[in-house]
């Protein structure tokens, strides 16, 4: 390799290029990104209403240079990137790890301007917009909604979230998570309007949208294969691939990719900053190997601080044949069990996160070792306990 191109410095392309460099990668890494700054996203919506605003710029090693500008055109074969300011990049290898777009309502809102929040300069405007004891509409039901909704509540901003659902986070949690951290953030002051449509939006000063991303894939060829919803498709190793083919040179990773292959393939995309942090460390280090063939076969897992509520997922936690509640749901600390065939697959976990990382302990061993449905009959398993007796 002589030049290796990065499509975006988010935290998948950053960890990429970091972890290339570490583990002894020679090629000249460039890393291209519309934003001066890139940052770290989570500190921005959880402090989005707090004193100071948490902002946290991704930081890149020596030797690793980042060229502001947006892609408007990359080859085919993944070779040649051209920039909206005319300059042409070349590249011996190519990740891509451009992300998602901000999806903005197809629907007009009353009242205030409405606010999406996918960098810093997009939370510093809504902070801007909101003064003091302003009156909010949350549009949007998973985790940047509420963790938007409830730091605006904390702050003494009058908030009204509006749910597509009878709770949040429907697809996303068991019911029992959405509806212990709906029933804690409406006794902080939010107020869930269940079943939303535009008829039921109402004015605010200022809203929030917080509907979900559409993957960044406009300008990147059409011969790249895509699923349903505009992700990448990619092998178990994060190649590309063309016509059900892995490309020769060219990967993708993070948000905008699907892993249509591999040991993590039915659990289809991750938008998750753990799980885009995990591959791109792990891409790094084969890309300086100069590693083909092994498959990246980590826990996905994804956390949200919501106010003082802490929400964890681990494994497999949707598409599963038995979900086990365990502990008690009137504490707000407890766990969702999942399991397929018998076996622990997934577990969700609410205010604990010594069993958050208990568990993704548990996830990494194969099926044999892991806790069963008898395992965990009645309602209790110690997932902390169980950890220790396998030192043991």
């Amino acid at each position: 390799m002589e030049t290796l191109a990065i499509i975006g410095a988010g935290l998948a392309g950053t960890e990429c290029a970091r972890a290339y460099v570490g583990a002894g990668g020679t090629a000249d890494v460039i890393l291209i990104d519309p934003r001066p700054v890139p940052s770290e996203l989570p500190p921005l919506s959880k402090t989005l209403f707090a004193d100071e605003l948490n902002h946290v710029p991704l930081l890149r090693p020596d030797g690793i240079r980042l060229v502001e500008g947006e892609v408007t055109k990359v080859e085919a074969h993944g070779r040649g990137l051209h920039l909206a300011d005319g300059q042409r990049i070349d590249c011996s290898a190519l990740v891509v790890a451009a992300g998602l777009r901000a999806r903005r309502p197809q629907t007009e809102l009353p009242g205030g301007p409405v606010h999406t929040i996918r960098s810093a300069a997009d939370a510093e405007a809504i902070r801007a917009a909101t003064g003091d004891n302003a009156d909010i509409g949350v549009l949007g039901s998973g985790y940047l909604a509420l963790e938007a909704a409830r730091s605006a509540a904390d702050a003494g901003h009058r908030v009204t979230a509006y749910l597509r659902g009878d709770r949040p986070l429907i697809g996303r949690h068991h019911e029992a998570i959405g509806r212990a951290l709906m029933e804690r953030h409406a006794e902080a002051g939010v107020n869930f309007l269940l079943d939303a449509d535009p008829s039921d939006y109402t004015a605010h000063d200022v809203w929030i949208a917080a509907i979900g991303g559409a993957a960044l894939t406009a300008t990147l060829p059409e011969e790249w294969d895509r699923d349903a919803s505009g992700h990448l498709l990619v092998d178990g190793s994060f190649r590309l691939t063309i016509d059900g083919k892995p490309a020769e040179n060219v990967w993708a990773l993070g948000d905008i990719a699907h892993l249509a292959s591999g040991p993590l393939a039915d659990v289809g995309p991750m938008e998750s900053e753990a799980t885009a942090a995990s591959q791109g460390t792990w891409l790094g280090k084969q890309l300086a190997a100069g590693s083909t063939d092994e498959k990246w076969d980590d826990v996905p897992w994804h956390w949200s601080f919501q106010g003082p509520e802490r929400v964890f997922a681990a494994g497999r936690v949707t598409g599963t044949d038995t979900a086990i509640v365990s502990g008690d749901e009137q504490s707000g600390r407890f766990q969702v069990l999942h399991f397929i065939d018998g076996v622990l697959s997934g577990v969700e976990t609410l205010n604990q996160p010594p069993a958050h990382n208990a568990a993704r302990k548990i996830l990494a061993l194969p099926p044999a070792s892991r806790p069963t449905t008898s395992d965990a009959a009645g309602g209790v398993l110690d997932l902390r306990a169980w950890v220790r007796r396998l030192r043991s």
